[in-house]
């Protein structure tokens, strides 16, 4: 086997465990869905702002 290849199989494998265990969070952590709803609203608010004074384009 090429090390190329394991290296990709390990962080597909680490990829599958963290959305296993942040799926798992939002399922059964009371707090985790809430906090996760407050992340999207203070990203939302942040990417309104974005936009800098006078110039039309967004940041």
């Amino acid at each position: 086997m090429r090390r190329a290849q394991s290296t990709v199989e390990w962080m597909l494998l680490v990829a599958v465990l963290v959305v296993g265990l942040v799926v798992a969070a939002y399922t059964f952590v009371p707090g985790f869905q809430r906090g996760v709803g407050e992340l999207g609203t203070d990203m939302s608010r942040l990417f309104a702002q974005a936009e800098s004074d006078g110039s039309g384009d967004m940041r």
